[in-house]
Order: C-alpha cells, then structure tokens, then sequence
C-alpha cells in the first residue's frame, strides 16, 4: 500500500494541473480561426459580481496586464465598474448560458447568495445580468459555456454570423465549444447593446489582421482601429452586427 501513494499523489497533482489548464482554456478555433472569446458586463459593484461567479460556478481569475479576467470553461467573463445608460428597450444580447453538472447544488448557492432563478432556470444578478443555468449531468467538469443568445426582428441574422464567423447550424455545431443562439421577436422590437449591462460579446480570432482585412473586403465596417497592445499581448477592435449587437474581435486571450 506504501508503495503505491507516491503514485496516486503523482496521478492527483498530474489530474489537477491537466484540470486546470483545461478548465482555463477557451475552445479551439473554427475553420474559420474563430472562437468563443468573451462576454462584457458594465456593473456598479465589481467586486460583488466577481464573488458571485467565484463562490456559485468556481471560477478561476486571471490577468491579461492590467486587465482581471474571470474565467470558466469556454468563456471569459469581464466585468466594468460604470453605470449602465437608463434602459431604451431591452438589448439583442439577452443573456449567456452556461452548462452545470449539478444543477441543484448551483441552484442552493445562488439561493445563499439571495441570488433568484426563474423557473426557466434563469438567474438574474445584480444589474439585471441574466444567466441561464442548463444541466448536463455528463459534464466533465462543473460548469462550462454553453450560448449566447440573441433576440431581434431579423429572421436572416444568424446567416450573417454564418458567414463571418462560422456560426454552423443547428446550433448544437455552432463552435467546438459553445453556441450562438437567435430568437426571432418581432415585438417589442430590440436596441443596441452599447452601454448596457449587457454590453458586447466577443468571439477570438486567430489572426485578427488578416480577419479584419476580409470584414472590410466584404463592406463589414470595424468599430474602430485594430489597437495592438503589444505590452500584454491583445489585439482588439470592434464591430457592430446589423442589429446592433456590438462584438469586441480579440488576439491574444487563448491561453491567459
């Protein structure tokens, strides 16, 4: 029995370490050098939010330079200390959903943290941030993205996410690692999201250059400039989808 605990210590650190690289990763990138990259929340209490996604969903936190980045399987999660514009309408980005292994042990967490949960299994955090809670009891490790979800008037948006960023359907093949999910709702009709709580998503990008290049071949028009923060290693610009969904293009979050 001696014998064999130098190891089983050996197999639990190897399992831990190989856990944590994967639990940090974000998924790989499509054929068309594309992936999931994050989403942007403007809060009035930072520090609250970053608790909530500690102590419910066992995120880790990283740094990108000066950037703090709360990370889950597939996803990043960047939160902003600053009031959000007064609510116009409800914004296209409607929420993010991720999977739970256990979805009753996450369920009397969010209840500890006073936290309430639709009976969609819907949570909503403190500024109106909505989080729906999907259970897939398989899951090899607690929780992990699953989609954003988006809601507009166009029946053709998501054949313009096929286009630029691979968005296959259906959407269980969106991404090796998530989806992107529409809804058609004619009425009320949705607005932009700059400026909300729910401010942009993000999709990484293999070669952020060259993928812009193409965007502006095609009429897509960026944002703004490509900055290249050589110092802590992003590229970063953004567009704006036809129904106003702003999307942060990120170099450089894949193993942060």
């Amino acid at each position: 029995m001696r014998s064999m605990i130098p190891t089983m210590l050996v197999m639990s650190v190897l399992c831990s370490v190989l856990c944590s690289a994967a639990f940090a990763q974000l998924a790989p990138f499509n054929d068309k050098g594309v992936t999931i990259g994050h989403v942007h929340y403007l809060v009035k209490d930072v520090d609250a939010h970053k608790k909530l996604w500690i102590d419910v969903f066992g995120a880790e936190v990283g740094h990108a330079g000066p950037i703090e980045l709360i990370k889950l399987p597939g996803i990043i999660v960047l939160l902003m200390k600053q009031q959000a514009a007064e609510p116009s309408g409800e914004p296209t980005a409607d929420h993010m959903a991720l999977r739970v292994r256990d979805l009753p042990a996450v369920k009397a967490k969010l209840a500890a943290a006073k936290i309430s949960v639709s009976d969609k299994s819907i949570a909503t955090f403190p500024d109106g941030v909505r989080v729906e809670l999907i259970e897939d009891k398989v899951l090899a490790v607690p929780v992990a993205f699953h989609h954003f979800h988006l809601i507009s008037n166009s029946p053709e948006i998501a054949n313009w996410y096929k286009k630029y960023f691979g968005v296959a359907f259906p959407a269980a093949k969106n991404f090796p690692g998530g989806e992107v999910t529409f809804t058609t709702q004619p009425n009320p009709p949705r607005v932009a999201t700059l400026n909300h709580v729910f401010d942009h998503i993000s999709f990484e990008i293999k070669d952020l250059t060259e993928f812009c290049k193409k965007l502006e071949a095609d009429g897509v028009k960026l944002d703004m400039k490509i900055i290249d923060a050589t110092a802590i290693g992003l590229k970063v610009t953004f567009v704006t989808d036809p129904i106003g969904t702003r999307i942060e293009l990120t170099e450089g979050f894949v193993g942060k």
